[in-house]
């Protein structure tokens, strides 16, 4: 209130005081009066005749009572008059109060301004100091050296390495990696499949004088005319002779790499060891279920023994055949139906049984005798898999397919030949956690690698990538058409909405996340980004920086709560804090034709902190009307027309999606400031799990003995609808590109179940439940009405029967229970006066 407002309101605060005090004189006057005088028109008033005996006669009597009737009326008038001037005060103090409660709503509101401001400007002048003191851009990498390697290192004589047979100079590791395939002729359907997924790679290039290596495609024993390849310049210098049949290749000498199923001519490190690969694809309709772990078959082996043995193989299936009278271990050396092999050789059983003895074991042996044909050890390996077995090796295989980046460790067990007498005891002591770990890698290695020529041909060129230090290709981002641009500009009104005083952190200009910041040094350390035929900008995987290292030269990007002292909820509300440098979300709403409550939702998001765009996916088949305004908030709204009516549009790795952090919501999602940034503070600490709010968990039926899914409350809980959730950007491009693609056609089908498809997905990559966030189990818009799908029951059958799919998909069911849930550290919490809790209400 400023002085001249208290000067003007001083002498008004002691007017009722007087207004009382008048019309006390007043009531006094006229009470004595009335006792000595006659009122006319009053007859209950009773006048004494004898206190008129000294008035000279009637008529000055009623003289006299004439004037006091007009003093009466004039003192009544007079009242009136300040009455209406009393109430004329009363509303101006009214009038006063009320402007001064706006007066002061209005200060609270610049305080809270001016504090927010304060925060945004400490935040900039940090931002500020980083922009000036960022790294400076890296230069270009200078010339390769001249081809160094050894000019007298020659193939098929064991004494070839990339050292001494491969040319480095040609293979800048800003160069891509082009890869040139010579023509091939063929009607071989093998070999056509092996073409068409080498040609479909994303390294392959048509300008061979510019290729990093040469690829010749073969099939067994082909007489190679290596002097008519353009480009074999004499020795065969980065060339790679890959021989997709079974037996071995007999190429001259030369410095070129061989690819081939048959280890009879084989230079460790330098060629490469192929697996068998059927030339149909195998999809998840061929694979077993992983369950149950325990099988009647502990161990078992299906194969024709050679006739021809040497002492050590002869001591060796005799001790097998001991094993053999366990009624848990089969063993089975005589075929009714076998392929056709040599005498001095084991042969395949090509029966059904041996697929249902698989298929009923544990365990599978494969052992390792020279009289085992190398392509026979690899169609082992994968029948193994294929029939949801782990691998038993026995024997030395030191070599195993694509074992530069392949962890078969996981997915298979070794021994050495000697200890065949105790692998009944070893086996039966593995835990039912073990074998299914191993069971679950071994299916993954299958799928990646082994389950189409695809799979094989790109886990080829990753290897060659591998092996010389070459980064993949960056991932592709999703093509996005976009409804609203500088030609065709949004319309906009401006909104206001009260999302109360709580500071929640600095409203930042956009910023995106750093990407790509180990493009050229994957291969150096993080070897599980360079298995994929693809590099990702970021990974939920980063292992940060100690806490101290801000402190120690290595500051940038961090906001240290309180710069490092700590503190409370004033403190804590200024900075991110954590483990991680500062950074900002993207929110994704997919929506179709509810655009009232859209806008409604957008509105929402205004002053906002740590956002930094939003996303709207318009699924509907038709754009926005020309009239439809959207809400003007302090980030900028890209609105994405999708190509078609699709649930997996909602997970899309578009460009325009610039962070790490995701916030997935529906239209009809209401969810208030201090929620959202507590759960992206949270996922900041999860990166790698789906952070959010509704639950869910799946459930078991006992009387159908199925999996069901289910929304009841519940202590226990196993999914976060991804209508309300944070999650990595990198299971967008899981979900859209890795994960298989029954499972999006299944969303498709029911135009449902893509928010349990992510949570399976992310299960499977970690192994790990989500993270629920706050007291919300639901949601419920009392404005949809019927727009809601989750009121119709078949919405929940589907649901059931969702979950049935993605199991026999993945083999397994992946969702992991929690019984967990996150809130602020202060929650519930007395504190002192002094201090303030993390978050006001949450």
């Amino acid at each position: 209130m400023t002085r001249q407002q208290r000067i003007f309101l001083r002498p008004l605060r002691c007017l009722p005081f007087f207004l009382f005090g008048t019309c006390i004189v007043i009531i006094c006057i006229f009470t004595l009066t009335s006792k000595r005088l006659p009122v006319k028109d009053d007859p209950s008033v009773e006048i004494d005749i004898n206190a008129f005996n000294d008035l000279a006669n009637k008529d000055a009597f009623l003289r006299h009572a004439d004037d006091m009737h007009r003093l009466r009326k004039s003192i009544i008038n007079e009242l009136s008059q300040l009455e209406q001037k009393r109430n004329k005060l009363k509303a101006t103090v009214q009038t006063l109060e009320d402007s001064h409660k706006d007066l002061s709503t209005q200060l609270k509101d610049m305080e809270h301004e001016l504090s927010q401001i304060k925060v945004d400007v400490k935040n900039m002048i940090l931002t500020k100091k980083e922009i000036f003191s960022e790294y400076s851009s890296v230069p270009l990498p200078l010339p390769m050296l001249s081809d160094l390697s050894a000019s007298t290192g020659t193939h098929m004589n064991l004494n070839c390495d990339l050292n001494s047979c491969f040319d480095y100079s040609r293979c800048s590791v800003i160069s891509g990696f082009p890869i040139y395939l010579y023509p091939t002729y063929t009607d071989d359907n093998l070999l056509i499949a092996w073409k068409s997924a080498i040609e479909n790679s994303n390294h392959i290039t048509n300008k061979p004088e510019s290729a990093c290596m040469y690829f010749l495609l073969v099939k067994d024993d082909t007489k190679i005319n290596t002097q008519s390849l353009e480009y074999w310049k004499g020795d065969g210098r980065n060339h790679i002779i890959i021989n997709v049949g079974l037996s071995s290749l007999t190429s001259p000498k030369s410095r070129a790499m061989v690819a081939q199923t048959n280890r009879t001519k084989f230079d460790r490190g330098f060629d490469i060891f192929l697996p068998y690969v059927d030339v149909l694809p195998v999809d998840y309709k061929v694979l077993p279920l992983l369950l149950p772990l325990r099988k009647k078959i502990l161990l078992s082996f299906y194969g024709q023994s050679p006739t021809i043995l040497s002492e050590g193989e002869k001591e060796i299936l005799g001790a097998i055949n001991k094993l053999n009278s366990s009624d848990i271990i089969s063993f089975i050396t005589q075929c009714t139906a076998k392929s056709v092999c040599l005498p001095d050789q084991w042969c395949l059983c090509s029966n059904h049984h041996a697929v249902e003895s698989e298929r009923s074991s544990i365990f599978v042996m494969i052992p390792n005798c020279a009289n085992m044909p190398s392509y026979q050890f690899t169609y082992r390996i994968y029948r193994a898999l294929i029939n949801g077995a782990i691998p038993v090796l026995l024997g030395d295989f030191y070599q195993l397919p694509f074992s530069d980046f392949i962890s078969w460790e996981k997915a298979i067990v070794s021994f050495p030949l000697q200890r065949v007498t105790e692998l009944e005891y070893i086996l039966r002591n593995i835990l039912e956690s073990d074998i299914m770990s191993y069971k679950k890698h071994g299916r993954i290695i299958f799928n990646d690698y082994f389950s189409s020529v695809e799979k094989a041909a790109h886990a080829l060129i990753n290897t060659l990538r591998y092996r010389i230090n070459m980064p993949p290709p960056p991932v592709p981002e999703a093509v996005s058409t976009l409804v609203y641009d500088e030609h065709h500009p949004m319309q906009t009104f401006q909104s206001r909405v009260d999302n109360g005083n709580e500071i929640l952190g600095p409203i930042e200009a956009p910023f995106p996340s750093p990407s790509y910041q180990r493009n050229f040094t994957s291969f150096l350390q993080f070897s599980h980004w360079s298995h994929s035929s693809y590099i990702f900008p970021y990974t939920p995987w980063d292992p940060g920086l100690p806490t101290d290292a801000k402190y120690h030269g290595s500051p940038y990007g961090f906001r240290p709560i309180n710069g490092g002292a700590g503190g409370s909820g004033t403190e804590f509300s200024a900075s991110l804090g954590g483990n991680y440098p500062h950074e900002q979300f993207t929110i994704v709403i997919l929506t179709y034709d509810r655009s009232e409550l859209l806008q409604q939702q957008l509105a929402q998001f205004n002053g906002l902190p740590y956002l930094n765009k939003v996303v709207v996916i318009w699924n509907n088949p038709q754009y926005p009307p020309s009239t439809l305004k959207w809400p003007h908030i302090h980030v900028p709204i890209q609105v994405i027309k999708a190509e078609r009516n699709s649930l997996n549009n909602r997970f899309m790795p578009y460009k325009e999606i610039e962070t790490e952090a995701v916030l997935s919501m529906d239209d009809d999602m209401g969810l208030r400031h201090d929620e959202i940034i507590f759960a992206f503070r949270v996922w900041r600490e999860f990166r790698d799990r789906i952070v959010g709010f509704p639950g869910r968990y799946h459930a078991w039926n006992i009387h159908d003995e199925k999996w069901n899914y289910n929304s009841n409350h519940s202590c226990e809980l196993s999914m976060i609808l991804t209508g309300a959730a944070f999650f990595h950007k990198y299971y967008m491009y899981q979900y859209s590109y890795s994960m298989p693609q029954a499972i999006r056609d299944k969303v498709d089908e029911y135009m449902n179940c893509e928010d349990l498809a992510m949570n399976f997905l992310v299960s499977h990559i970690t192994g790990q439940p989500p993270v629920k966030t706050t007291s919300r189990w639901t949601f419920r818009c009392p404005t949809c009405g019927e727009a809601s799908l989750w009121i119709d029951e078949s919405h929940f059958n589907e649901r059931h029967k969702c979950i049935q799919f993605f199991i026999e998909v993945y083999g397994y069911l992946p969702l992991k229970y929690t019984q967990f849930r996150a809130d602020s550290v202060l929650f519930k919490t007395r504190v002192p006066e002094d201090k303030s809790k993390c978050f006001v209400f949450v």
